[in-house]
């Protein structure tokens, strides 16, 4: 959408003084009953002594929603407000504006024409920094309000992450060029690199990727399982070697060796929240690569509600995990959440009357009242030497990280088998594929049969942002196959997808939901398996008896207005042989 649309004829004039903004705003929220007269003149009084403009300080102490300010502030001021995510930022206006004026005034440019730059802003000007503005731009100035928050995404996305920290370097001419020799250019480097782990972390990002290339630094970081390209500010290629120092200085590794891999962590504090950092670092051809992995060491479990069930999957899992003896076992690829849904499974049946033991690689979330295990290969405790000892020390459930090789999976069976009630990890893409997985390991099919209670398979895939979301056509083939697999309401419902707005970081994206498959052992079930039936087979019995699979959640999530098509169809197998998809 054109800016012009939310303008009209109102918007854009001068801001009036700042003293005037505060004192109109704050008559409005007593008239409006939203706050005492004294409580405004109190946060008056802080704003002028703090030199903190007054809508600003209203919204930092949580006297006031952020949208409320902005609507008395459009009220006072005769600005508009407008939603980013519904905005075309014209190139050639973001073009006129450097980073340095960005970096300084913090604005986004969203429209040149006729000599006037039209401006989006969070807050209110000084008439002076207007003034000051305006000179440096060379045009007249237009304003529009928006949320802080889409401020600072835009000037990511437009103009890169960090520039604050690399303003101070003539980025866009002679590239490493500093302010104030050797030791100043170091300290910037380093609060550039921890300018891009805060904005990592605000971004739920759980890796950090520095790729040095033919054609300079490309930086990317994984969010909801997807590799997302990350701008840099202009010229930032130029500090490639010292950003890498940089990382290297901060996890104590050998800033000289350059020719071999290096491994190591540091310690990371946002906003109080305490982060292990876990830096690689790898001699690449045009380079060294860094990537920094993202650890929280105040993780804390989910309960099974907040996993995305469905109510009868949610009675299902309920059943198993209640199950006295036997092996539970979550499948899925890597990065699929199978170690989030085992610690809220386990978490569910974590009483006094119960020995937990766990044995991890490494122990991800700590679970009070449950005794858990590091594996270390250095001394020989591996998953299987751990769990002989672990299963002398009378325990009634036991939770192996993953199931590796034969030894760990014959003694994971064998303790289902004599009264424990064994959780697990497997990496298959179906549930039941973990079946035939355990038997190609070397378990004997009537032990898998006996011992196994329930597999449950899931995949994670990314919720369709809400603030840019729009209606999508679908390809005829496509709506077909939906409709033979989940039925005739695919035909009338409205299927989304997300554009791509700063409260996504434009991706469209926003946050993951989980998709589960769950297979609950039968007589007709165990019987197939001990007669080494492949898993296409094993697979059309389930579904037979009513198993969802994990493409038909996927479209059912998509007719929810959830998730998209292309999410599915990314995260999922197609139909196969022997069953619907």
């Amino acid at each position: 959408m054109k800016v012009d649309d939310y303008i009209g004829v109102v918007g854009g004039g001068r801001l009036p003084g700042e003293a005037t903004i505060a004192r109109r705003i704050g008559e409005k929220l007593v008239e409006r009953e939203l706050l005492d007269a004294e409580k405004v003149e109190q946060a008056q009084h802080r704003a002028r002594w703090l030199k903190e403009p007054f809508d600003r300080l209203l919204i930092r102490d949580s006297l006031a929603e952020e949208s409320v300010v902005q609507e008395l502030l459009s009220e006072v001021t005769g600005i508009p407000v407008v939603s980013m995510a519904r905005v075309e930022l014209e190139e050639q206006a973001v073009h006129v504006v450097s980073v340095r004026v960005i970096a300084s005034y913090r604005v986004v440019p969203v429209r040149l024409y006729g000599g006037a730059i039209t401006l989006a802003t969070d807050s209110v000007a000084e008439l002076a920094r207007e003034e000051e503005l305006r000179v440096v731009l060379g045009h007249s100035i237009r304003w529009v309000l928006c949320r802080s928050h889409e401020i600072t995404e835009c000037i990511k996305h437009y103009y890169g992450v960090g520039i604050h920290a690399l303003a101070g370097f003539d980025v866009g001419g002679q590239q490493g060029t500093g302010r104030g020799g050797a030791e100043h250019e170091s300290r910037d480097i380093t609060a550039f690199v921890n300018a891009i782990i805060g904005d990592a972390v605000a971004s739920e990002a759980t890796d950090i990727h520095f790729e040095p290339g033919e054609n300079g630094l490309r930086l990317r970081y994984r969010i909801d399982g997807v590799m997302a390209y990350v701008p840099l500010p202009q010229g930032a290629e130029g500090f490639s070697r010292a950003i890498v120092s940089s990382i290297k200085v901060m996890a104590q590794l050998n800033i000289a060796e350059k020719r071999l891999p290096q491994d190591g962590r540091f310690a990371f504090d946002v906003n109080g929240h305490a982060l292990d950092i876990r830096v690689s670092v790898l001699p690449a051809e045009h380079g060294e690569a860094a990537n920094m992995r993202i650890l929280n060491r105040e993780s804390s479990f989910i309960n099974l509600e907040h996993l995305g069930y469905s109510p009868k999957q949610l009675e299902t899992i309920e059943d198993l995990i209640t199950t006295p003896h036997g092996i539970i076992l979550f499948t899925g690829a890597t990065g699929s959440g199978k170690t989030t849904s085992l610690y809220a499974s386990l978490s569910r049946i974590n009483t006094d009357e119960r020995k937990i033991i766990t044995i991890e690689d490494p122990v991800e979330y700590r679970m009070p009242g449950v005794t858990q295990l590091q594996v270390n290969r250095d001394i020989d405790f591996t998953f299987a030497s751990g769990l002989r000892s672990v299963l002398r020390h009378d325990p009634d459930v036991v939770l192996i990280g993953e199931i590796r090789d034969e030894e760990t999976a014959r003694i994971a069976t064998s303790a289902a088998m004599t009264g424990h009630l064994v959780f697990s990890t497997l990496h298959t893409n179906d549930s039941a594929s973990a079946a035939t997985r355990l038997i190609e390991m070397g378990v004997p099919p009537y032990l898998v049969a006996s011992s196994v209670e329930g597999i449950i398979a899931q995949q994670l895939v990314r919720r369709v942002c809400p603030s840019c979301r729009e209606t999508v056509s679908v390809e005829r083939p496509l709506i077909e196959q939906m409709v033979r697999s989940i039925g005739e309401k695919v035909r009338e419902a409205a299927i989304y997808r997300g554009t791509g707005c700063p409260d996504c970081r434009f991706t469209g994206y926003h946050g993951r939901i989980g998709l589960f498959e769950m297979i609950v052992m039968n007589d007709k079930l165990r019987g197939l398996i001990v007669e080494r039936a492949p898993s296409g087979r094993l697979m059309e019995c389930v579904v037979e008896s009513g198993l969802l699979t994990l493409r038909q959640c996927g479209w059912l999530r998509v007719l929810a207005g959830e998730t998209s098509i292309d999410e599915v169809l990314r995260v999922t197998a197609g139909p196969g042989r022997h069953w619907r998809g």
